[in-house]
């Protein structure tokens, strides 16, 4: 019997490091559009995962110019997340150049977070350049709903269970926290909440539609005149006369938008100015709940 050399030796522990990993040990790599989307997937995927953000902390999403590194990231990743409803459209071009079919639309780790979501705002009338940043399949921002987080969170599992069918029994367990979490919670926020229950809020973009409608809360207008157009002069005075006339004193901001108009409107009508966190990474946030805490207190604080 010959007895193999020691350069033959040491290939073989090379080349079973070099092997790919099994699927028992081995690191689904989770690659999300958003902040939000990413969390969501930690929340779910636990260990067997390793998660990242295209989008970073309050980077304007409508706005993500992919870099080399996320074209890399992606040819590499076995789940795509995306927000998807014609909101982060930059995430087909990213897809098409990373060339990985595992994670392009249709392939098994391509996930569509908005699948299921019951859609709010859907245009009716013909959308032109005129409309402003108008979505043709509703308001995209369904990700500040907590009873939409939920909703991701199966179709994220759903996704793990096709890239990892053997861990899925790991997965469901921890999506089952995750909304176990979501609805412990969901109390304190109501409680919370009801400050604004039914009182005109006024805010700077349409971030917030599926989260006012979760807790009643009635949007009165934006600071924005139509969605992604900046505030003008004109129409930031008839919104002080709007608010003066109806008596509204709670205004809810996003972190990432200019505090110059927020401000002024606030100082005119004598409305209390909360900031809300744009994305998770912001305020002292790191995880989904904690975000919708932040959320949560902002609108709190802006109607009592």
């Amino acid at each position: 019997m010959r007895i193999p050399t020691a350069s033959v030796i040491i290939a073989l522990i090379a080349a079973s490091l070099l092997a790919p990993a099994s699927r028992a040990d081995a690191t689904v790599e989770v690659v999300a559009a958003i902040p939000e989307l990413a969390s969501i997937a930690r929340e779910v995927g636990g260990n067997k995962v390793r998660v990242s953000s295209i989008a970073q902390p309050n980077q304007d999403y409508h706005k993500v110019d992919a870099r080399p590194s996320d074209v890399a990231r992606v040819s590499r990743a076995d789940l795509f997340v995306r927000v998807g409803m014609d909101f982060d459209l930059w995430a087909d071009a990213l897809l098409g150049a990373a060339r990985n079919k595992k994670v392009a639309p249709g392939g098994p780790g391509y996930v569509d977070a908005s699948q299921r979501i019951k859609r709010l705002e859907v245009p009716t009338e013909k959308i032109t350049g005129a409309s402003g940043d108008i979505h043709a399949q509703g308001n995209p921002h369904y990700y500040y709903d907590p009873g939409c987080a939920k909703v991701i969170a199966h179709n994220i599992l759903l996704g793990l269970r096709r890239v990892a069918p053997s861990d899925a029994a790991y997965f469901d367990a921890n999506y089952k926290q995750f909304i176990a979490e979501i609805d412990a919670a969901m109390p304190r926020w109501q409680q919370r909440m009801a400050a604004c229950k039914g009182k005109p809020v006024v805010t700077y973009h349409k971030n917030w539609r599926y989260f006012m409608e979760r807790f009643g809360v009635r949007e009165f207008q934006t600071l924005e005149p139509k969605p992604g157009i900046p505030p003008s002069p004109g129409h930031i005075n008839r919104l002080i006369q709007s608010m003066k006339r109806e008596g509204v004193k709670a205004m809810v901001v996003e972190t990432i938008y200019p505090k110059r108009f927020p401000e002024f409107v606030a100082r005119e009508t004598g409305a209390r100015l909360e900031w809300a966190p744009y994305s998770i990474g912001v305020m002292g946030t790191r995880d989904y709940i904690g975000f919708v805490d932040k959320i949560v207190e902002a609108f709190h604080n802006a109607c009592r």
